[in-house]
């Protein structure tokens, strides 16, 4: 069965929780009229991104901070029912990205809803990445979790999520087939080298990666920057605008085997990049890899997790062990 998805690249009215819901409904409504079965939204799409933490002080950014605090959204609010009606209306299941309201705390989130209109799924970003720590708290680790649709095994990570080898394992093993990558814009720090890990095309490869390793399809979401923004992005700082710029955007969908689906979108330009799918691409890719099943290898992630305990191995053994489980596996692995 061949399948539309679609992975949004659009501007965010920032810091604006009713104006960005506006834009969210509109190509939720777009991709409906299109046969998209599944759109999905870039990393907390809905307010936007607070860029200035990565270019201020928290203290100095502080008022960027809590303009996005106060467009945070709950799960059970207004905003998110509004995205729920749009969902039924459209027909088409929606992965998005927000600034999560709980209680005292804002949390980096993705939620999907159904073609019904139904919240099936949220989840928190496990650990926010650097300056984005200044900002949300962590999600817990059964957030690392999957959806079982009608057209495949649903899942997304945030951002820097997607890097990070133990979470796409634990994807892997949930039998995903189909997964959002929610990405910010790509238009902080371009062009400069000794920012390489923050481009569109670093974190573009990741996807591909990804997809790849996984056997699995990704959708690769994210937002633009638009010159509008710049001024409160950067708080009126004019050495600061020299490293944000408006553009940014490169959102994709990729195949099992890597391979890009979509083609580019203008970096500057809202728009979704729509591709075809089949989950039987999935059984083409699992024949010759297929890191959850017979290219796993668990007695090997038990030794490496064992042998070089701590928070960051630091200080590993000069002489591991040898084999920290039997040479052989036994019937349930």
């Amino acid at each position: 069965m061949t399948i539309k998805v679609a992975a949004v690249q659009a501007a965010p009215v920032w810091m604006d929780a009713q104006g960005t819901l506006d834009n969210t409904i509109a190509l939720i409504e777009e991709a409906g009229q299109k046969d998209v079965k599944l759109i999905a939204f870039g990393e907390v799409w809905l307010p936007g991104y607070p860029f200035t933490i990565w270019l201020q002080p928290p203290m100095v950014a502080m008022d960027v901070v809590m303009q996005h605090r106060m467009n945070a959204i709950t799960t059970d609010g207004p905003e998110m029912r509004a995205v729920q009606n749009a969902a039924a209306r459209a027909g088409t299941w929606v992965m998005l990205g927000f600034a999560e309201r709980d209680r005292g705390s804002i949390y980096c989130s993705q939620a999907l809803i159904d073609d019904q209109g139904t919240l099936v799924m949220t989840r928190r970003k496990l650990r926010p990445t650097h300056m984005e720590r200044t900002v949300w708290g962590e999600g817990p680790v059964t957030d690392i979790k999957i959806v079982d649709t009608p057209f495949g095994k649903v899942g997304g990570l945030c951002c820097w999520e997607n890097i990070q080898p133990l979470n796409r394992q634990g994807m892997y093993q949930l039998g995903e087939q189909i997964h959002v990558a929610c990405w910010p814009s790509f238009g902080m720090f371009k062009g400069m080298m000794d920012a390489y890990a923050l481009s569109a095309e670093a974190n573009t490869n990741e996807s591909a990666s990804y997809a790849l390793q996984g056997g699995c399809f990704v959708l690769s979401a994210n937002s633009i920057i638009t010159e509008e923004s710049l001024d409160a992005i950067t708080m009126g700082n004019e050495d600061l605008r020299q490293m944000v710029h408006p553009g940014g955007g490169a959102a994709a969908v990729f195949a099992p085997n890597g391979y890009r689906l979509t083609e580019p979108l203008d970096e500057f330009s809202d728009g979704l990049a729509i591709g075809e799918i089949d989950l039987a691409m999935i059984e083409g890719a699992k024949v010759f890899a297929d890191p959850a099943g017979h290219y796993y290898r668990p007695d090997v992630a038990r030794h490496v997790l064992d042998a070089f305990a701590g928070p960051a191995a630091a200080n590993p053994p000069a002489e591991p062990p040898l084999a920290v489980v039997p040479n052989t596996m036994d019937a349930a692995e």
